[in-house]
């Protein structure tokens, strides 16, 4: 059996994104197993005497699998 994990960018529309990621695939034969779409808060930085600030940000982080047998 194999698997094979794809990433799943950041979308307003998350139901039509994946919907679309699984109808890519499955044309190739791969069956979806899951997903994971996760949000997690990247800490900025004061910097140095303020020189190089950064404020916190939000990364994205989603993946689909699929197992082809």
């Amino acid at each position: 059996m194999q698997y094979k994990v794809v990433p799943f960018p950041s979308s307003k529309n998350i139901n039509q994104t994946l919907q679309s990621i699984i109808d890519s695939e499955a044309v190739d034969g791969w069956n979806y197993v899951n997903h994971q779409y996760s949000h997690y808060l990247m800490p900025g930085s004061a910097g140095c005497f303020g020189i190089g600030a950064r404020p916190d940000s939000i990364w994205h982080v989603g993946n689909v699998v699929f197992q082809k047998p």
